[in-house]
């Protein structure tokens, strides 16, 4: 019988995780602006859980009788959503615009893809 109630503490609790984080927590929905333009929200998504238990046996002490076989258990998790970026999606190109840029050298990333561009272009006029 014990170990009937942890599976159910187990599937309940993973359960209830389930309904928390779904693929539309990690890609979001499209938002489309009014020049044609598609946003779409990128998350980071963490989720922690644990759970323990024990069986006791009916076992007397000076303070508590238990008189019959049971478990104790517990049980806890948490999820954690961190906003990563998005994909600006405009007239047929796809750019990442990160969120969380740390690093002078990393926002330095960010613009290679336009600098190229620009490149090619002046390449292509001449």
């Amino acid at each position: 019988m014990a170990q009937y109630e942890l599976e159910s503490l187990l599937s309940a609790s993973i359960d209830g995780l389930k309904g928390m984080v779904d693929t539309n927590t990690v890609i979001g929905k499209p938002v489309e602006t009014s020049d044609g333009t598609t946003i779409i929200p990128v998350t980071r998504v963490s989720v922690g859980y644990g759970m323990g238990g024990w069986n006791y046996e009916g076992k007397k002490n000076s303070d508590l009788e238990f008189k019959n076989d049971g478990i104790t258990a517990g049980s806890g998790g948490g999820v954690t959503i961190n906003p990563i970026g998005f994909l600006v999606v405009s007239g047929g190109n796809v750019k990442f615009v990160n969120a969380s840029v740390f690093t002078p050298f990393e926002k330095l990333c960010e613009f290679i893809p336009d600098a190229l561009n620009v490149v090619k272009d002046l390449i292509n006029k001449k």
